[in-house]
């Protein structure tokens, strides 16, 4: 699976082409973790989380498929 960098985004890409707040996102990837949804975007390579050694917060990067997982049947704004 290959995807071009117009299909990669940050959260904050995310967000703004889906329309919705960062704060949003944020709150659904915490009622997600550790589910087998969220575990499946990142197995298949749609979703990845790094997390430097030693510290609090990761960074999520998400492919166009992955939101659309996400926010399956809600209204896609720039894509």
């Amino acid at each position: 699976m290959i995807f071009t960098l117009d299909e990669i985004m940050t959260p904050r890409e995310a967000c703004d082409r889906w329309g919705i707040a960062l704060d949003s996102l944020h709150m659904k990837l915490n009622r997600l973790k550790n589910s087998d949804a969220l575990n499946g975007l990142i197995k298949d390579g749609k979703a990845k989380y790094y997390k430097p050694g030693g510290k609090q917060r990761g960074e999520w990067i998400f492919t166009v498929e992955a939101m659309e997982v996400l926010y399956s049947g809600e209204n896609v704004s720039n894509l």
